[in-house]
Parts: C-alpha cells; sequence; structure tokens
C-alpha cells in the first residue's frame, strides 16, 4: 500500500523505485536506483547497510540529511546514533526487508521546548546478491510543536508528551514518550533518561487499555479524562488519574496520584518554586495572588509578601486585563516602575479546594527590543540613519495606493551628488563618510514633516513629496539644490560639491514603482548631461534622449577600438615675436554618419564611460610622438581630465610616453583646470609634484572661471596659467573682463609664472593683451586646429615661425 507523505521529494523516490523493479514483489537493484536517475532526490536521503534483516551502519548521506542529522554521518554504526533518529530507522528497516516494499516511520526530535516531527520513507534495494540496502529519505521540513504548549495542555502532577507510533496499515499501535516531567518519572518510579523515547507499553502493559484510550482521542480536539491501575514494581498498585489531549499526532498527558494528594502536592509545589519561569497561582474569584515562585519574586522585584497583596490586574500597564490565552502579549509593570514585555500561559486548575489559574510568563522584552533592532537595520542606512532602498519601496508602493483610492499625488526626486567621487577618492572614504551624513542633514532640513528622504546607496539619495502641487515641488528642489551647493566644511577642508535632480510625478509620469524609478532616473540622467546642479522633470522626449546619448556612448567605444579617434595641433605664439613656440593636442572624433562631434559633448560622455583614463593615456602616447619630430624647443601641451588626474597610474603613463617618444620631457605641458584642484588635497599636490619630477611643466587651463583660483597658486607653483577666453573675448569693452586680464597678467609677472591668453581672435585684443605684458597667446588670429601632417609641413616650409 502507498506509505503517506506529505513531502513530494519522498513520494517521487516511491514512484521512482517502483518504476526501477524488474518485476513485481522484487526489489530494484542499487545501481539502478541509486546511480540511476536519483538526481535531487539524493540530497535528503540515506543508504544503510543491513544485517540479518536489520539496519546496521550508514554509509553514506546527501548534504540536506547530513544538515538534518547536524553532525557527519558517513559509516556510522546506527548504535552511535541518537535514540530518536535509531528507533524509527531500525523500524523502517524491519518493515521494509520483511515485505520488500516501502516503508515509513515518525521521528520527534525535541529541542529549546520545540518539537519537531519528521516523516522517514525508507526503500529496500537489492545488492548484487548480497545483504540489501536501504536507502531512507527524510522530510524537507517539519512539523513543530511547542513542548511548553503541549505541557500546559493538561494540568495534574505527571506531565508526557507521547508521540502516536503507527503500523504499516497506519493504525496506532503504541506511543513513544517525546518528553515529561519529572512528576511523571517519579510516578513511574523511573528516571526522566531511562523512560524517554521509550514505547508506553514499556511500563504500562497493553492489557491495561491505555494505548487504546488514548488513541482513540487522536484528531479530538475536546480532552479525555480516565482512571487507570497499574502494577508497580513493589507489588503495590499506583491509581491514577489520567487527563489527555491531541495536539496534532502528540498527545499530551497529565497523570495525578489520585491514592496520594498529599505526594501531588508536594510534587506540584517542587515544579512550581523550582522553575526558572516566574510563575504564580491566582484565585479565580478575588483574582488575588495565592502563591508565587522564587523565580518571579526575583523577577518582578516584589517582595513575596508585597506579590500576595496585589492582584494580577495589579501587574498590567495601566490596569489593562486582555483575556487569558496562551501565547497572549502584555506589558508588566515591575516594582522599579519599569515595563517588560511577556509571553503568558494560563491554565485553571484545583488547589487546596479552591478553583485557581496556573500562570506563566516569559519575558520577551529583550527579544522584542533586538527584533525592532534588526526591522530597524533591515529597512535604515547604517551610515546616515535614513530610510533605505527597500524602506523607500515601501513607502512609495504606499503613496501608490493611496493615490488609487484617494486620487492623492506625491512626486519623486532622484539625486544624484556632483563631484562626490572626486572628493572621496582624494579625501578618503572618512572623509566621504561624512560629507553623506552632511548631505543626509541637510535634505532632511529642506523637507515637510509628511515628505520622506532615503539613502539609495553610494551617493544616490531619493525624495517622496506627498500631496505636492508643482510649485511644492518646485521650493523644495529649489532648497535642496541650494542647500547643497554651500561649501562643507570636512577638518580643515572645505569642499564644494552640487546636486542633480530628476523628477516624476505621480500619476502623471507613472502609477508604478518601476516605471517613476525609471522616469526619475531619465530626467536625472539628463540633469547631470546638463552639467548638475539643476532639477529635471520627466518628460517623454527624454526616453529617446537616453537611448540616443547611449548609442553616442557605444558609438564612441567603437570609435576608439578603430582608431577612428584623431588629434589636431592648435599653435601657441611668443606676443613679442609672434613666432610659434609650442602647439595644444586637441582630441578630435569625425563620427562616419554625423560628422565631426564636438568636444564638449563626446569628452564628458567618455568621462561617465569610464574611457577618458584608455583615451587620456593615447593622447599622450600621439602627442609626445608627434612632437618628437617637431624642432626643439617647440612644445606640445595636453589636457588632462580630473578622472585622468584621479587615475593612480597617470604618472607612470606620462612616464612611457616620453620613453617610447624619446621626447625631451621639458618640450611637454599637462594643463589641469581649476576642477582638479577643488579639493586641494596632499594626494592632489603630490600627484602634481610627481609629474613635475619628470620634468614636465605644469600649466592651470581655464585660470579665474572657477572658483578661487589664487588659492591654488598657493598650494603649487604652477609654470603658466591660461587665461580663460571668456575674460579675452571682451577686452576693451567690458571693464571688468579688462580689469580681470589686467590682474591675471600682473600676479603672474610677480609670481615668475607665463600667462597664456587663450581665444584671441582680433587685432585689437592681441594689442592690449602685448601692451598689459602677456607672453603667449592662442586663437584664431595664429591658426586653427590642424591635423599633425599640415603642422609638420607648416614648421618645414618656414622653420622661422618655431622660436
Amino acid at each position: 500500500m502507498p506509505i503517506p507523505t506529505s513531502d513530494a521529494h519522498a513520494a517521487a523516490l516511491i514512484q521512482h523505485w517502483r518504476s526501477c523493479r524488474t518485476r513485481p514483489g522484487a526489489m530494484p537493484g542499487y545501481d539502478a536506483v541509486v546511480l540511476g536517475r536519483l538526481g535531487r532526490l539524493a540530497d535528503r536521503c540515506a543508504l544503510i547497510a543491513t544485517r540479518e534483516g536489520r539496519a546496521e551502519r550508514i554509509l553514506w548521506g546527501g548534504p540536506g540529511f547530513r544538515d538534518w542529522f547536524e553532525d557527519e554521518i558517513r559509516d556510522r554504526p546506527l548504535a552511535q546514533m541518537p535514540d530518536e533518529i535509531r528507533r524509527p530507522i531500525e523500524e523502517i528497516g524491519v518493515a521494509a526487508l520483511r515485505t520488500g516494499e516501502p516503508a515509513g516511520a515518525r521521528c520527534d526530535r525535541i529541542t529549546d521546548g520545540i518539537v519537531t516531527t519528521w516523516s522517514l520513507v525508507g526503500v529496500p534495494l537489492a545488492n548484487g546478491g548480497g545483504t540489501p540496502l536501504l536507502l531512507i529519505h527524510v522530510d524537507s521540513e517539519g512539523v513543530r510543536t511547542e513542548l511548553m504548549q503541549a505541557m500546559f495542555g493538561a494540568t495534574g502532577q505527571g506531565l508526557m508528551a507521547l508521540g502516536a507510533v503507527r503500523d504499516a496499515e497506519r493504525a496506532v499501535a503504541d506511543f513513544k514518550v517525546v518528553a515529561l516531567n519529572q512528576g511523571a518519572a517519579e510516578i513511574f518510579g523511573r528516571s526522566i533518561v531511562s523512560l524517554q523515547w521509550q514505547r508506553l507499553s514499556d511500563f504500562v502493559p497493553m492489557r491495561l487499555g491505555m494505548t487504546q484510550r488514548l488513541s482513540g482521542i487522536l484528531g479530538c480536539s475536546e480532552r479525555a479524562v480516565f482512571e487507570l491501575a497499574t502494577p508497580r514494581s513493589d507489588g503495590t498498585t499506583l491509581h491514577l488519574k489520567v487527563e489527555a489531549q491531541a495536539i496534532g499526532d502528540l498527545i499530551a498527558v497529565a497523570m495525578t496520584d489520585v491514592g496520594d494528594i498529599k505526594a501531588r502536592e508536594d510534587s506540584f509545589r517542587f515544579l512550581f518554586e523550582s522553575n526558572p519561569l516566574p510563575m504564580w497561582l491566582v484565585d479565580q474569584e478575588s483574582a488575588r495572588f495565592i502563591a508565587v515562585n522564587e523565580a518571579a519574586v526575583a523577577h518582578y522585584g516584589y517582595s513575596r509578601d508585597a506579590f500576595l497583596a496585589r492582584s494580577l490586574t495589579d501587574l498590567s500597564e495601566a490596569g489593562a486585563r486582555g483575556p487569558a490565552r496562551d501565547g497572549h502579549l502584555q506589558r508588566h509593570l515591575r516594582a522599579d516602575g519599569s515595563l517588560i514585555e511577556v509571553t503568558l500561559f494560563e491554565r485553571t486548575l484545583a488547589f487546596e479546594g479552591r478553583h485557581a489559574l496556573l500562570g506563566a510568563a516569559i519575558d520577551v522584552t529583550e527579544q522584542r527590543r533586538a527584533e525592532a533592532r534588526i526591522t530597524h537595520m533591515a529597512h535604515h542606512d547604517a551610515l546616515t540613519g535614513l530610510p533605505n532602498r527597500a524602506l523607500f519601496g515601501l513607502r512609495l508602493a504606499d503613496a501608490i495606493a493611496e493615490q488609487a483610492r484617494t486620487g492623492a499625488g506625491a512626486a519623486l526626486l532622484c539625486l544624484d551628488l556632483d563631484k562626490f567621487k572626486f572628493v572621496n577618492d582624494t579625501l578618503g572614504h572618512p572623509a566621504g563618510d561624512a560629507l553623506l551624513r552632511v548631505v543626509a542633514e541637510r535634505i532632511t532640513a529642506c523637507l515637510r514633516r509628511e515628505d520622506l528622504v532615503a539613502r539609495l546607496g553610494g551617493d544616490e539619495f531619493a525624495v517622496l513629496l506627498h500631496n505636492a502641487e508643482s510649485a511644492t515641488v518646485a521650493a523644495v528642489t529649489g532648497r535642496i539644490i541650494e542647500a547643497l551647493s554651500r561649501p562643507v566644511r570636512l577638518g580643515d577642508r572645505e569642499c564644494q560639491i552640487g546636486v542633480s535632480v530628476g523628477i516624476a510625478r505621480l500619476p502623471e509620469h507613472g502609477t508604478d514603482s518601476d516605471t517613476l524609478l525609471r522616469n526619475a532616473d531619465l530626467a536625472l540622467y539628463r540633469a547631470k548631461a546638463d552639467g548638475g546642479s539643476v532639477a529635471h522633470c520627466f518628460e517623454t522626449a527624454m526616453d529617446s534622449w537616453a537611448r540616443s546619448r547611449r548609442r553616442r556612448e557605444t558609438d564612441l567605444h567603437e570609435a576608439f577600438a578603430r582608431g577612428d579617434l584623431a588629434l589636431a595641433y592648435q599653435p601657441v605664439v611668443d606676443v613679442g615675436s609672434r613666432a610659434v613656440v609650442g602647439f595644444e593636442a586637441l582630441l578630435r572624433w569625425h563620427h562616419p554618419v554625423e560628422g565631426t562631434i564636438p568636444p564638449a559633448e563626446f569628452v564628458p560622455l567618455a568621462e561617465e564611460a569610464g574611457l577618458i583614463v584608455p583615451i587620456g593615456a593615447w593622447v599622450l602616447r600621439q602627442a609626445c610622438a608627434e612632437a618628437s619630430l617637431w624642432a626643439d624647443p617647440v612644445r606640445v601641451a595636453v589636457n588632462l581630465s580630473p578622472v585622468q588626474f584621479r587615475d593612480p597610474g597617470l604618472v607612470a603613463t606620462v612616464r612611457e610616453a616620453l620613453a617610447l617618444s624619446g621626447l625631451a620631457p621639458h618640450r611637454l605641458e599637462l594643463e589641469v583646470t581649476e576642477s582638479v584642484l577643488l579639493v586641494a588635497s596632499e594626494a592632489n599636490v603630490a600627484m602634481l609634484h610627481a609629474l613635475r619630477d619628470l620634468g614636465v611643466r605644469i600649466a592651470m587651463d581655464d585660470f579665474g572661471a572657477g572658483y578661487c583660483s589664487l588659492s591654488y597658486l598657493q598650494k603649487f607653483p604652477f609654470d603658466k596659467i591660461k587665461i580663460d577666453r571668456s575674460f579675452v573675448s571682451q577686452l576693451g569693452e567690458n571693464p571688468h573682463s579688462t580689469a580681470i586680464v589686467r590682474a591675471v597678467i600682473g600676479l603672474g609677472a610677480s609670481l615668475g609664472i607665463v600667462t597664456v591668453a587663450e581665444g584671441v581672435e582680433t587685432e585689437a585684443q592681441f594689442a592690449h593683451l602685448r601692451a598689459e605684458g602677456c607672453q603667449e597667446v592662442q586663437g584664431y588670429l595664429f591658426g586653427r586646429p590642424d591635423s599633425a601632417p599640415a603642422i609638420r609641413e607648416l614648421l618645414r616650409r618656414e622653420p622661422d615661425l618655431a622660436a
């Protein structure tokens, strides 16, 4: 007959076993079952060697079986295994080897007051003419029963939990002792150890009918009460009152020696007083305490007399008293005024001629606090204390549900810090962490009470604005951008960052979390592409724009791989002689379909895509190789991206380019922008000195267009400063620009630094610069950027152009 099992793998094992039989009634061979298509079924199986019709030794077990056993089992005698595991396997072995058919048994294991019941199924296997083998499978999950619940399911002196033992026909043949208390052991004059896992028939004769009586209550919800007379080993008769109640396939049994009431009370008092759980007896009519144990006195802090002067209601917070249910959680007041959370278990019993309530309290205060801490940690960012991505997702889902119910709109803001990676890389992770904490505080200060800010990870934040009109969204966004544009003091340094914001509105831009987040990210992507420190609200066109930008990024990867990038060279001219003293190498990309792509468009894309470091290394090698063909001392200038400057291998890259080309180091100029020196850290200054030590010249590009250029000149002695073209273009027209140019040229002269003016396009501009004392110029007036062959031809035809 089929073996009942709740585990699909066990059923599959039996089906596989039957399919491997060559003829009805025959046991399939070990090779056919185990070495055949057993597959995943082997995970929770063990192979047992038998001897003389009995299971004897475990040969091996799958990982799942070993995890269940919680120990190594390979080549282990069955006799060395715990009784609760050994006995079911032995029963399966006897039945399966006798009938040649699958057999099942249950295994009950007890841990920390929890009984877990597992179904075991065994199939017999032929072993090439030798002794048969037995393949045992254990369920993937067991049925857990709280022992404390079972023990409190009955009242009285002796308590036992019994598990049904069934025969091959699934009829109850006996019971085994799963757990018992000291009172039960004393009733039968045996120790707990000697009784645990024994059959009931071992110490209560089957002829007395207790097994049949208990079998009848399985599956019933009501408690059974009956009396039993059983002989003692000393020849006397033990008269018991038995109370039993079924809990699943377990039976909780309470036994009272009605022949000696005093012995029962003494046993009860012993269990009561020595119990580590706080316990008490309460008079059901007055609700006042009759007795409390020592554990209750110690745990609650009241003296025994003070306890007995109170009622159970006095323990509850504010006198609250809920219904008496097992596992019912209540808040109790201790003598010192502190509150604790307890789980109560209560049962009625007769005590000294009156009805009483036996209660036991389990203090779960620390457990609940630990659970609360774990829950908080699971939903909050450890660094900033803000909600994390998981909690933000829940709150966003709540807002979407609320909008569906009431029509209340919301706005989702995705934030990404500008220049954070630069601060983190140059000042170190501790400074980056401190910066993120400041950012979290500033964003929070910009929000209303009902709004939510979360850190999604790295330097990404998200804000959820509830019931936010367009004006509110704009106001909050503006406050955030303004707050994060203010300098942040980190130790002895001041950092300037910013934030880009992408906005998606509920329900206009999506009615589910994924769509809203995606659209806010697209808006953020556009804000970053526009230079940062701005906010963009999602527009449908952004989707195609983002796809176009991703295609452009792919095209750039392919162009670099194919060698489609090129360098153009623009002359730098000495003001006094108008002779060419060098060239600035400028990167160019001619797209096969779209034509020339401006550097202002593809260089930031290369920085975002992680291409700028390899492209920058290629530019250095090409520029140095080309300059080596020019007459000495004509120089070549190469721009360094801020991303390149953060590359720890930059010095090695420059050294390699010089070595491969043979170019004298003093003929190479490296131009860095003020953004590189935004954080004038020791690492930045050390990098500049390491480059200077190679013998190359260092120039500051776009001087005056950044944040505070003068402070940079104190940190490092630059060889050259280049005046930004925005000032040169307004010379003679804008008095402020004219004054700035005059001041920069004078500053350079006083510090011994060469000044170069960029973007010179007219003779009037040139004359003004010459009059002010500017030393070098470049711009369309003296030549547009041209190819390397054209520059070489220029130098060949007019060698006097070179100083």
